[in-house]
């Protein structure tokens, strides 16, 4: 064979048409070119044209170039059939004049390579479908650019074009290859070409498959740092060609592969090996082997429960860092994403369970940096995430047992106490001080904002119920990376519900406003103007020059405008399914309609405010229905509202004598307790509400953005 040839299909056709010419062809001499297949017509003609001859096929049958050979012209012809000669001794007369070629790809292939054709590609045995795979192979590999080595060109033609054998093994396993023994053979000489000397010892394509992944997994592992030793012979040996030192490697890097990250982390390939090594941590980057992502978990796990957390964050960053090769949608992505936020929840239950005894649970749970929100917010992006564990992962991985345990500590029990802890603390700062005086209020900003709101720039007003602190944060987060953003805290207005909330958010002096009963009905206004419904309170906008749409994409030309947006809320009390994950969506979509404003509609500033927050209870968590009031205000799930409303009683009761509650003119008797609801609300079940005075009820977070 030869080491490497340096001509081409097209340099080998030409040189057998000018053997076939006579010196002398000037005149209408005719060589016939035979190819059974037909595989080599544009070979042909390109070589014929290189040497000055004309090109003529037969399209149906041979002698139809004779028909045709009255409107050739006088000169030289191949005159090519896509067909085997088989025992049709024809054209006599044209080989006395000129010549006969009987060459198919295959055989013009080995001429190259100075090899037998069937090395190449034996007809005898193989399918007329497989010869047209091989044949496409041949041509695209020497259309490619350059001349394929023979081995690559093997590997191409035994693949059906599916890339070289190693690599085709490593990313699609053996379907695409013939499972004869001769097929067998040349695969386990070309793999013992690459350094797989374990395949010699392989007798099937089942067993030959299983050797190469754990031949490259080894390989893989081994170059983060395992002693080749630790491995059978033949295994993790690097080899002499440095372009072969991990071929699995530039798999995974190049092809982000769902179907990769399933066959190399759904096995076990190097359990023992890899049990055997002193630190699994150390072989982190490598992202194949089920066996060590269940090494992995184990050494996290045991750094969790001595409460190492802030390493337990550092490492699963670290995972999901290496499992980057692959798509953001396969369960051990999920897994480690998840094993963070446990890790980052561990953290904050830590920080919030060592608190001082003694502490205002409003400002606890607002502070900017260190505040209690980070625990609602963390609880969301756990539930988001889901059971990665029942999806998919290896049956062996240890987080299919531990993981399920975990999630449960903290989304049920430990979080339950969170809430439970905070509504005690909102209780007891009630009995011994006033917690809400010297805060900012929510029916305050307007009258805040006054002057800002006044300058005649294009200004939105962006009035969206219901978003919570922690959610407000996120959005401000951000938004920051691209905009200047100004954040306030403020208390909204009780009852924390939403006729309340948004009545506080329109035109008007803070001094005006009120909530009292109006015929048994807790009621608000501003300088005697009702603002019970939205019809009420968007004629107060527009009378001051706002103008408010109904949609995002209508209604907006306007330089001031005041947009409503609800979703948030509807989610909550429709109970959706996963409505974490619909609530964090929901702030993707908020992010992407301010950016639309600001960049693409040029407005100068946009306000977000919003009327209330919400809790958001543990699934499967039994509410408490207790005996309500039995006056006459009204009564609704997280409060009542009366005159003669006694001190005594479950939650917290406020007044217009309660510092930062001056506008009620009524007496409200506010839940505290996150399980608990009033017997006369007719409700009797619910994750999500809001109305009482827990933190995440009442404590909100308003934005201000513009560009920088």
């Amino acid at each position: 064979m030869k080491s490497q040839p340096t001509t081409t299909l097209e340099d080998q056709a030409k040189a057998h048409l000018e053997d076939e010419f006579p010196d002398d062809y000037a005149t209408a001499v005719r060589v016939v070119w035979w190819d059974d297949g037909g595989h080599l017509r544009e070979v042909v003609r390109a070589a014929a044209d290189r040497i000055g001859v004309g090109f003529s096929e037969a399209e149906q049958f041979p002698l139809e170039l004779r028909r045709n050979a009255i409107d050739e012209p006088e000169t030289p012809h191949v005159w090519y059939i896509p067909q085997a000669k088989e025992n049709r001794d024809w054209f006599r007369d044209i080989r006395e004049t000129g010549g006969e070629i009987e060459l198919t790809i295959e055989q013009l292939t080995a001429e190259l390579y100075e090899v037998n054709p069937w090395d190449i590609y034996d007809v005898e045995r193989g399918t007329e479908s497989d010869r047209e795979t091989a044949a496409n192979v041949i041509k695209t590999q020497f259309a490619s650019g350059g001349i394929p080595r023979y081995g690559d060109l093997i590997g191409e033609i035994i693949t059906k074009g599916e890339g070289q054998i190693l690599e085709h093994l490593l990313e699609g396993g053996w379907p695409e290859i013939d499972k004869d023994d001769e097929t067998i053979a040349r695969v386990q000489k070309s793999l013992k070409d690459r350094h797989v000397a374990p395949a010699d010892n392989a007798e099937t394509p089942e067993e030959i498959e299983d050797v190469v992944w754990k031949w490259a997994v080894a390989r893989w592992l081994v170059a983060e740092g395992l002693d080749v030793d630790a491995f059978p012979e033949g295994y993790g040996n690097v080899g002499s060609t440095l372009g072969d030192i991990n071929p699995l490697k530039r798999i995974v890097d190049s092809r982000h592969s769902k179907r990769l990250a399933e066959r190399y982390l759904s096995e076990s390939y190097w359990g023992d090996v890899i049990e055997s090594s002193d630190d699994a941590w150390e072989l982190a980057a490598c992202p194949v082997d089920g066996a060590l992502d269940a090494a992995l978990w184990n050494a996290w796990l045991e750094s969790l429960e001595e409460g190492k957390y802030t390493e337990c964050v550092e490492r699963a960053n670290e995972r999901q860092e290496a499992l980057g090769v692959y798509p953001d949608d396969i369960p051990w992505t999920t897994l480690w994403e998840q094993a963070e936020q446990v890790a980052e929840l561990e953290l904050r239950f830590a920080a919030w369970e060592e608190r001082s005894q003694s502490f205002d649970p409003f400002d606890q749970y607002a502070d900017q940096e260190d505040g209690t929100w980070k625990i609602d917010y963390g609880v969301l992006e756990l539930e988001i995430t889901g059971e990665p564990e029942q999806d998919r992962l290896l049956n062996s991985h240890p987080a299919t047992e531990s993981l399920p345990e975990i999630r449960a500590e903290l989304l049920e029990t430990r979080y339950m106490n969170y809430l439970e802890k905070m509504s005690e603390a909102v209780v007891s700062s009630f009995s011994t001080g006033s917690p809400l005086a010297g805060k900012d209020a929510a029916y305050e900003w307007w009258t805040d904002n006054e002057q800002d709101l006044a300058t005649g720039e294009t200004v939105a007003l962006f009035l969206i119920d219901a978003l919570r602190l922690d959610l407000a944060r996120e959005l401000a987060n951000r938004l920051r990376e691209d905009y200047s953003i100004a954040e306030e805290t403020r208390v909204s207005t009780l009852p924390s519900e939403t006729k309340f909330g948004m009545a506080a958010l329109t035109p008007g002096r803070a001094h005006r406003f009120r909530v009292k009963l109006r015929n048994g009905k807790l009621s608000v206004e501003r300088g005697g103007q009702r603002l019970d419904n939205k019809g009420n309170r968007v004629k107060v906008l527009e009378r001051e020059g706002w103008d408010v749409p109904n949609d995002r994409d209508s209604g907006w030309q306007h330089h001031q405008i005041a947009y409503y947006d609800k979703d948030i809320d509807d989610i909550g009390e429709n109970e959706l399914d996963n409505p974490e994950s619909h609530f964090t969506s929901y702030i993707d979509e908020l992010y992407d309609l301010i950016t639309e404003k600001l960049e693409n509609e040029h407005w100068d500033r946009i306000y977000v405010v919003t009327d209330h927050g919400f809790v958001l209870l543990p699934k499967g968590t039994t509410m408490e229905s207790i005996s309500s009031y039995d006056g006459d205000g009204e009564v609704k799930y997280r409060r009542i509202a009366g005159d003669d409303i006694e001190d005594a009683g479950t939650g917290v009761r406020v007044t217009g004598q309660t510092p930062g509650t001056e506008y009620l003119k009524t007496s409200v008797r506010l839940l505290a307790k996150p399980r608990q609801y009033n017997s006369k609300s007719g409700l009797t079940d619910a994750r999500y509400y809001h109305g009482g005075i827990l933190p995440q009820e009442c404590m909100l977070n308003f934005l201000r953005v513009e560009k920088e």
